[in-house]
């Protein structure tokens, strides 16, 4: 009787532990590292926009994954506070070395939110990066270009 209560708090404890530690996991999907740049437009010419409040915004990131299970992966997002006639974002993965590894890209019109993912293609990542490019258009405004870095 004793080994079996024994048996049942150390499974019962082990759950727990592995429920909790699987629960942070999750949160996070394996997250490494990210990079964000944030920016304001600037009017082309300030006497056209002069009846909006406030200026649009644009944020880019990168954030590079190094799941429990499986290979790392990047991906880059671009967004902005208003919809931009065009947005685009590039995410590119290198080894330790410099040598591309992956590359992918999208783009969109009419849109405040893009993402595109580059898969890493390896379980190690080492020294390994990736940057994410990421460009804004909005008639009336300056086009604005962003390029983020993170590392595994």
């Amino acid at each position: 009787m004793q080994f079996k209560k024994s048996l049942i708090i150390t499974v019962l404890g082990l759950s727990i532990v592995g429920f909790s530690t699987g629960a942070s996991a999750a949160n996070n999907d394996g997250l490494v590292d990210s990079e964000v740049t944030q920016s304001n437009k600037q009017a082309d010419n300030t006497n056209l926009i002069s009846g909006r409040a406030a200026k649009p915004s644009n944020s880019s990131r990168i954030d590079v994954y190094k799941p429990l299970l499986g290979k790392t992966y990047a991906v880059a997002k671009s967004s902005s506070t208003v919809k931009e006639d065009y947005i685009y974002a590039k995410a590119r993965t290198f080894n330790g070395d410099g040598a591309l590894i992956k590359s992918n890209s999208t783009s969109a019109k009419k849109t405040t939110y893009t993402s595109v993912r580059a898969d890493n293609g390896t379980i190690y990542s080492g020294n390994d990066w990736a940057i994410g490019n990421h460009t804004y258009k909005l008639k009336g405004y300056k086009d604005i270009n962003h390029e983020t870095k993170a590392y595994w």
